[in-house]
């Protein structure tokens, strides 16, 4: 029989995340906290995992997910097929993180200023690699000059 006030080491949460950053970074501090974390990318992710029957407690959830069906449609989905799973959705990186650290405010590892700054490094990182280098060829037509 569960505990009226499970402890976090008892609670599962699925964290369904498209950006794979923040998906990472949310649940390994998450796990760090004591918590047991099922991913999911999107939607029909969540739903496949949902219907293979793994007990999850909690679903934080992107509301803006990417493709056919938002957070909330997910949301609806999983209140009718899992009732009694409490449902979160969140939708900026802040909110993300508030969420966690709301998660996680019984853990002496409650910081959020790290999970915060983790994040957006990660993402920085991202948007840095994914800018084309600085052109150094010479536009067409053009000759360089030579010395």
């Amino acid at each position: 029989m569960a505990s009226p006030n499970p402890t976090a080491a008892e609670m599962v949460i699925l964290l369904v995340e498209d950006d794979i950053i923040i998906r990472l970074g949310v649940a390994e501090y998450l796990r760090g906290c004591g918590y047991q974390v099922l991913e999911a990318s999107g939607s029909a992710e969540a739903r496949t995992v949902i219907v293979a029957g793994p007990k999850f407690d909690i679903l934080l959830s992107d509301a803006q997910l990417a493709g056919e069906h938002s957070g909330f449609a997910l949301a609806q989905w999983v209140r009718k097929h899992r009732p009694g799973v409490k449902v979160m959705l969140t939708a900026t990186t802040a909110a993300k993180i508030e969420a966690a650290g709301e998660f996680c405010s019984h853990s002496p590892r409650h910081d959020t200023k790290k999970l915060d700054t983790k994040i957006r490094a990660m993402m920085s990182e991202r948007a840095r690699r994914a800018r084309p280098p600085a052109s150094s060829a010479v536009a067409p037509g053009r000759r360089r000059k030579t010395s």
